[in-house]
Formats: structure tokens, sequence, C-alpha cells
């Protein structure tokens, strides 16, 4: 049988054009190919080749529950190898991964990640302290600023606020020099001096590997028990016959939840803020529920809002920031809807598509958070983060974060939408943002902010 035989029907469209049409209209270019081949179709991209895309929940269970060994996810993430590391969690496939998930856990753990809620409400605070009436604001660069800050603090375990600006600098400064011709031409990572785009990122890269290592070595100098951040956790002695991280690995692992975390959820903020005032009855609703708490607000509390839940998983489906993931089948072909998908094939749980079915989700472009409280979806219909083996790692604090953000923002602040209705969906880097960035008219402010400096990082 042929590959074009195997694999499910897309459109006849050049590589190229389809390529174009996925960045440029992705939403619409996805909603097209489902109407005109159904939930499981094939689309080629330039310098990937046929990637197959599931929109159906029974599919992409399928794809979630099969054996670790027949279909690997860190094949298809091999691009970013240079920045994130080759034992990065998002590399390796089979025990390698289960290991790596099984040191990880622990220090990710959700119960774990509520200690930092504190944390996360004074970096909010704090970064909108200087804000007044009047002003216009972009919720985009608050939400990449305070993510920003949570990673820093939470992640990397920086305590001293004066240290926090410079390694905010170099960590954005080596991700930023990975730009889009490294990461699909090989051979333009090559080291032709400083000046060249290899070069650049190679150079950003050593500084931040010479701090982190160096960072990971004084904490196994003096290992704290007490310490909540993730670092500090990681190089703690692990139970017996449980072989402990490397330098080296801590040092992937750290970089790849700052590169999955960063963006990601401050997207997921800024979506939310923008949904939020297109949709002026839930605002409503969310707010009379911040304000019931009362003028002193714990951040635990706030954590455990329901209605604040429901508004944040309902703002994750309505606008998919990351609307597909990948994997590859290994070894031999793997049955799927009826088709042999050959090894190697791109296989791609449209994450986007699922949460706009109608018929999981009536309705399914409207803003409604109340059906999240009136149902609970399956891991294959509700997937914001992924799923199976390989659903995001960082999914506990992510979503702590995203609740504590918006609570602590709606207490101390009113805002106004500047222009009706929701604005369009536009790439930047590996996620899709509001075109506008999410800016919005600060009209009121509620609740008397601190007066220490925002954090921003180095210039």
């Amino acid at each position: 049988m042929s590959l074009a035989m195997s694999l499910p029907p897309g459109p006849s469209l050049p590589a190229a054009v389809q390529t174009y049409l996925l960045i440029k209209h992705t939403c619409d270019f996805f909603a097209y190919l489902k109407l005109r081949h159904g939930d499981l179709f094939t689309i080629r991209l330039l310098g990937l080749g046929p990637s197959v895309h599931a929109a159906r929940p029974d599919l992409i269970r399928e794809m979630f529950v099969a054996a670790p060994e027949r279909v690997h996810a860190g094949d298809s993430n091999i691009v970013i190898e240079p920045l994130v590391g080759k034992t990065s969690v998002a590399l390796v496939d089979e025990e390698a991964h289960q290991r790596v998930r099984r040191l990880l856990n622990g220090p990710l753990h959700g119960q774990k990640m509520r200690r930092h809620a504190p944390t996360i409400a004074e970096a909010t605070r704090t970064a909108i302290a200087e804000w007044r009436p009047g002003e216009q604001r972009s919720m985009l660069t608050l939400m990449q600023d305070v993510s920003l800050e949570i990673i820093l603090r939470v992640i990397f375990g920086i305590t001293d606020r004066n240290e926090l600006p410079v390694a905010a600098k170099n960590v954005l400064n080596m991700v930023l020099a990975y730009t889009a011709p490294l990461v699909i031409v090989p051979w333009t990572r090559v080291d032709l001096g400083p000046m060249s785009p290899g070069g650049r990122f190679l150079r950003r890269r050593q500084v931040v590997n010479d701090w982190l290592l160096g960072e990971v070595a004084a904490r196994r100098r003096s290992p704290d028990p007490e310490r909540a951040d993730v670092l500090s956790a990681l190089v703690l002695p692990k139970e017996a016959g449980e072989r402990p991280f490397t330098d080296q690995e801590i040092r992937d692992q750290l970089i790849t939840l700052f590169v999955a975390g960063q963006d990601t959820t401050s997207a997921a903020l800024t979506w939310a803020m923008a949904l939020l005032h297109a949709n002026p009855k839930v605002l409503e609703r969310l707010v009379a529920e911040v304000d019931a708490l009362g003028p002193d607000c714990d951040p635990y509390k706030l954590a455990d809002l329901p209605y604040l839940t429901a508004v944040c998983q309902e703002s994750l489906r309505t606008t998919t920031t990351v609307p597909a993931a990948s994997r590859t089948p290994v070894g031999e072909p793997f049955r799927l809807g009826g088709f042999d998908i050959p090894p190697g094939t791109y296989l791609s749980p449209n994450i986007y598509l699922v949460h706009h079915d109608p018929s999981i989700y009536p309705d399914p472009h409207a803003f409604v958070p109340e059906r999240f409280l009136e149902r609970e979806y399956s891991p294959y219909e509700f997937l914001p983060f992924g799923g199976g083996a390989r659903r995001c790692i960082g999914m506990a604090l992510s979503f702590l974060e995203m609740k504590i953000v918006l609570g602590t923002l709606l207490r101390e602040l009113r805002f106004r939408a500047l222009t009706p209705g929701m604005p369009e969906h536009v790439w930047r880097g590996m996620v899709m943002v509001p075109s506008n960035q999410g800016v919005l008219e600060v009209t009121e402010r509620r609740v008397p902010s601190g007066d220490k400096t925002p954090f921003r990082a180095a210039a």
C-alpha cells in the first residue's frame, strides 16, 4: 500500500499553500478541513510532510492510550533540542520519559503548587501597583511579566527581587535568539561568530547554562527540604532505587518548564481577560463571586472559587492557545480510524476542533462558563494541556496561576474594552494570542495597591 493510500483524505493544495493557510488562518482552515473531510484528515506542511489530524474524542483516546513504545512524542519535538536539551521531558520517550515524569511529579504536584498562591498574588499586585484610571494597558505584556516572575520564583527559586531582572533578561535572550530559521534549518545553528544567528544563540545559551548549573551546584551544597521551589526539590535525595537527575538533566527540565509555561500561560490569561470584557454578564457574575470573599482576600480561597474555575476552563476551551499536539508511530503502522498510519508520520490530536465540536459543546463559539458547572468532560473532550502520558507536566501551576492572577486583578481594578467583540487570533512564537495584545483601559482602582517596584526584565 502506498503512503498516499494509507493516509486519511485531505486537501490537494500544494504544501506551501497549506502551510500559509495554517499560519495565517489557523482556526478557519481547521474548521474547513473538518467540514470537507470529516474528523480524520491529512495536511501537508513545508519541511514536515504529512500530518494526520484527529478531531473526535474516540480517535484521540486511541492515541493517548497507545503503548509508549508504539507512539513517540519526543521525535516530533526534536527541533527544540538545542534550546531545551536532549534529556528534556519533551524529547525523551518510553522508560526515559517515565523516569523524568516520576522525578518531576513530586515537586510539581497540585498540592505543592498551592503553596505558591501568595507568591502569585503578590507578583500580580506588584505588577499593577502603578496603574491608574484612564491608562490603556496591554494584558499580554502584563501577563508575560507576571508569568515570567512566577516561573523564576516558583521553578528556579529566585527569592531576591534584585536578581529577578538579570535572570529574566538572560533566559529571555536565549529563548528569543532561537529564531525560526534555527528551528527549521539545522545548518543555521553553526557558530560562525557572535553576529551569526547560530553563534548569537550559542553564546546566550552558554550564559544561561553557566548561571543555572551554578545554581544547581549551590543547592546541592546546601540542600534545604523546606524550600518550596522546584529546583531545590530536584536536588534532594531520592527514594531507594530511583536514579536522581544529573545537573544537566535538571537544567534541561527547568528550561523546558520555562519554554512550555511562560508563553502558554500568559496567552491564556490574556484571552481570559478579552473574553470577560466581551461578555459583561459573565464578568459581573465573576466579580460578585470574587468580591464575596471580602476585603482581606485569601489567595487560597480564590483558587477554590467554583465560577472562577469554570471561567478559566471555558477560556481555555474557547480560545485554544495551542491548537494541536503531535506524536509519531514507531516501528510499524498505527491503526487509526480504518487507516494504517506509517511510522514517522505526525499524528495530531486537534484540540481546537474538539473544543469547538457542537455535539460536545452546544453553541461552541459562545463563552459560557456555566457548562463546566453543569457537567464534567472526559480527558478526550477537554484537553487544553494535552493528554495521556504526555499531558503538560506544569498543568497544576498554570491553572493555579490563571485563577489567582484573574481573581487578584478583578479585586483591584476595573477595565473596559476599547472595541466591541473579540480580536483576531495571531501567532506569537508557538502560541496564538489576540491581535490587539489584549489592550484594555483601566477605569477604576478598587483596592489600594502596595508601592513596590514592578518587576521587569532588565533592558
